[in-house]
């Protein structure tokens, strides 16, 4: 599980904002997928502004959300499906359990970003204004896991593997009631296939991933959109302005090396002005796109991330909940997190004490 913790800090290097205008041919042509396929599998790059904006336009437009029954996200702990289901209903829900859904997955910092809030709110915003003949159901992906009953290392070893779990959610929630769904996850959870491994290799992920996995249990269910991360890599596969949609499978897309717009396949631990952080690297051993998507999205290659305020981490009982578990997973895989809160938590307090 090494880069099952590490892969909500893949991306995490840029600071301000974005915004995009989606396409109503875009979003159509992502809406007839659905003809041939009942699960559509965006593969997300974590705090990404443009992409989430589009995500919210694809959301409120009736064109695709009328056709989808389910959105399967990885940004919340199934454990509290209850409070997701009242929630997506628009029934009441407090402050704390709203953002206990969140908070409470295995990964610590990145759906604390604005968007991630904002996505549950836009499914309760169609719901409430009834813009569909039926309700659409938030599902939420991550492990049923409760970080209050884990004390050891041999209890967080017993969470269940989180491309596992989140196939199986899509298999039960979804495809056994023969519903659509949109599905968001990670970027690398949301490819068929991996680079090619040498020997010796322990770089990336070692296990399926979640497209893999569902793949490999319903053959053709899935339809995967991969995104095109820079103008560069638009230019070079002929991309329409954006934004834009395509095919792979039968355009010349399909030949093409995955490369160039795959995300960081690595991350390991580094200091950079003073903060701790991540050095992401890529593999130069990627398939050709079709092996490994089946559609790609062009948003015009903005890259900008968005982060929350670091004051949250000021608050006592969620700063000791984040020191434990930071504590457990470095007794677990050496991997520390309790940097990363120190430098927040140095951050949201130099931030309080300059002049208003």
């Amino acid at each position: 599980m090494k880069i099952a913790f590490a892969a909500a800090a893949l991306f995490s290097l840029s600071l301000s904002h974005a915004a995009s205008a989606a396409s109503p041919t875009a979003i159509a042509d992502i809406a007839k997928i659905y003809d041939t396929h009942p699960l559509i599998f965006m593969g997300e790059w974590h705090r990404n502004a443009q992409q989430h904006g589009f995500l919210r336009e694809l959301v409120r437009d009736p064109k695709f959300i009328c056709r989808t029954d389910d959105i399967v996200i990885e940004s919340g702990n199934a454990r509290l499906q209850p409070i997701a289901d009242r929630w997506s209903a628009g029934e009441p829900v407090s402050e704390a359990e709203l953002v206990s859904m969140y908070r409470e997955t295995i990964v610590m910092f990145a759906w604390n970003a604005p968007m991630y809030r904002e996505f549950y709110e836009t499914v309760r915003e169609v719901n409430m204004k009834h813009t569909c003949p039926h309700p659409v159901r938030l599902v939420l992906g991550d492990p049923d896991m409760d970080w209050a009953k884990i004390d050891t290392v041999e209890q967080l070893k017993a969470v269940p593997d989180r491309d596992q779990f989140f196939a199986d959610v899509v298999d039960r929630e979804v495809l056994a009631k023969k519903h659509r769904a949109l599905l968001i996850s990670g970027a690398l959870h949301a490819l068929k296939s991996y680079p090619k491994r040498e020997p010796g290799d322990d770089s990336g992920y070692s296990e399926p991933s979640a497209a893999q996995l569902i793949e490999k249990k319903h053959p053709g269910s899935m339809f995967i959109v991969g995104l095109v991360t820079t103008p560069a890599a638009a230019e070079k596969m002929k991309m329409p302005p954006p934004p834009s949609f395509r095919v792979v499978k039968g355009s010349a897309l399909e030949k093409l090396n995955f490369s160039m717009i795959a995300p960081a396949w690595d991350a390991k631990p580094v200091i950079v002005n003073g903060k701790h952080d991540w050095e992401l690297t890529d593999s130069n051993a990627w398939a050709s796109m079709g092996k490994v998507v089946d559609g790609v999205l062009y948003l015009g290659g903005d890259e900008t991330r968005v982060f929350p305020p670091p004051s949250i981490y000021l608050e006592p009982v969620y700063q000791a909940q984040l020191r434990k578990r930071a504590a457990l997973i470095k007794e677990y895989n050496g991997q520390d997190f309790g940097v990363i809160l120190d430098d927040l938590i140095k951050e949201a307090q130099a931030a309080e004490k300059k002049p208003q």
